[in-house]
Parts: C-alpha cells; structure tokens; sequence
C-alpha cells in the first residue's frame, strides 16, 4: 500500500471513528473515550519535553487529574474564566511563533514546555466535553472540529498551488501565507452555509463567521506550536500511533487551540443553553 493510499484509509478509519462517538455516544461515554485521547496525548506531549518513559505517567496522571478536576469542581457559571485564561495563553504562543518567522527560536526550557502541556491539554478536554454537552451539543462539537478541519485542508491544497511566501520558515516550512488565506475563505464558505442551518438560526450571520474565522486562525497556532516543539525535540513525528499520519498529536494539534475558542464562541452566541 502506497503512503498516500495509507494516509487515506487512516483518515477515514479515525474519521468514521470519531464522527459515531461525537455524534452517537452517550454523554458519559464520550468524556471517558476523550479522556483516553487526552492521556494518550499527554504521553505524546510529555515525551517531546524530554521525559523519560518512566517519568512520563506522573505528567499524564497530572494532566487528566486537572481536566477531570476543573470539570467536576470548578463552578459552571465561572468557567468563562477559564476558557479566557487559555485563550490569552494561546494568543501568547501565536505571537511568540510570529515572532520567531525568519530566525529559528532558542529551544525553550523543558519546563516551559511542560507546564504550557499541563495547560493547554486539559482544558481542551473541558471545551470538548462542556460543548457536548450542550443543547444540540454534539452538532454544535461537530461544526466546531469541521471549521478546524476545512481550514486545514484548504490550507494544505491552496499552499500546494499557489504558496510563494512562508508563514514560519523556521517553525513549520510546509505553512504559506497563501495557504491560511485559502483556509480562511474555505471556513468563510463552511460558516455561511452553517449560518442557513436551523443550529445557527438564533445567532447572527456576521457573527457566526467571524467567530468561525477566529476559530480557523487559532488552530493555525496550534499546529505551529506542536511543530515547534517537535522541532525543539528533534523530531519529524509526534508518535506511530495513526499510520502514514504520525501521532496523536500530529492530527489534533489545530483542534487543541481551537476547542477552547469555539466554546467561547458558543458562549458569546447564547448557544451554549443550561451548560454554562
């Protein structure tokens, strides 16, 4: 089987696979099955900070013990906080990648990169499971992954024709300035068919894509700092996991920027109902 050929039969595997579980599984089924995706992810992360395999679990233990924490404890009406708080830690990251376009950044501290790991993981999974578990929860979660999804893609065959400028040479070579702008129109075209779906009816348009374009430009950030900290690591993947497409991380690492985003979005557009 041809590389491209695997790469394909992995997607549509993994995709199939997490379109029944988003769409089908019942709520406490789909926190325990992201939960698992989440440890399997701390591993991943964890082990790119220069861990040893037996220092690794008490990360992931840690990791998955303040996501189910801030889920069970943290009051419901305060989690805009939260989301906030790794909204502004994301943005941080986003400039600091910016800032690193031309020249290659200085490897960070291994424990910065932990500590952004016991951040940005586990809320992530909170965004996941908060949006779920709204009123038209996993439709709103599936439009949500689907944004990150199209802007990827069209980034990747618009960069593939028309890429003449980088966007960070020095952290992720593939990324061109033209490929986020046809991601970007990719999501434009997504969020003004959502906006005709009855799942948008109570919301704005304009409001609707504006969110959905903000959304697309996080998970950029989010795929620049997984390949800077592979970079950091010394490594082309992030793990073997999903075959002809590397690790967990590899596949998620938009959608780990972008979840957190997306509830405040919901948020925002009085879409999130009794889970707020």
């Amino acid at each position: 089987m041809t590389g491209t050929a695997l790469r394909l039969l992995t997607a549509l595997v993994v995709g199939a696979i997490a379109l029944a579980v988003v769409l089908l599984a019942p709520e406490r089924i789909f926190a325990g099955v992201t939960l698992i995706v989440l440890g399997w992810a701390a591993v991943e992360w964890f082990r790119l900070c220069g861990l040893a395999p037996c220092q690794i679990w008490p990360w992931v233990a840690a990791t998955v013990g303040l996501a189910v924490g801030w889920q069970t404890v943290w009051p419901a009406d305060q989690l805009l906080w939260l989301m906030a708080a790794v909204a502004v830690v994301w943005l941080l990251l986003f400039v600091a990648q910016l800032r690193h376009r031309r020249e290659r950044p200085a490897n960070r501290p291994f424990w910065q990169r932990r500590l952004i790991g016991l951040v940005i993981l586990p809320l992530f999974w909170l965004a996941l499971v908060e949006v779920r578990g709204a009123p038209n929860g996993e439709w709103l979660l599936m439009f949500g992954i689907l944004v990150v999804v199209v802007a990827d893609s069209m980034a990747y065959f618009t960069g593939r024709a028309f890429g003449r400028h980088k966007l960070a040479p020095m952290i992720s070579p593939g990324k061109s300035i033209e490929g986020v702008f046809g991601g970007l129109a990719g999501v434009v075209v997504l969020a003004v068919i959502g906006a005709a779906l009855p799942l948008f009816s109570a919301t704005s348009s304009w409001l609707l894509v504006g969110w959905c374009l903000l959304v697309a430009l996080a998970s950029v950030g989010g795929d620049l700092e997984e390949s800077r900290l592979k970079r950091e690591a010394g490594v082309k993947d992030s793990g073997r996991l999903l075959p002809g497409h590397g690790g967990l991380l590899d596949r998620l690492d938009g959608q780990f920027a972008a979840m957190p985003l997306w509830w405040l979005g919901l948020w925002q557009m009085q879409l999130l109902g009794g889970a707020v």
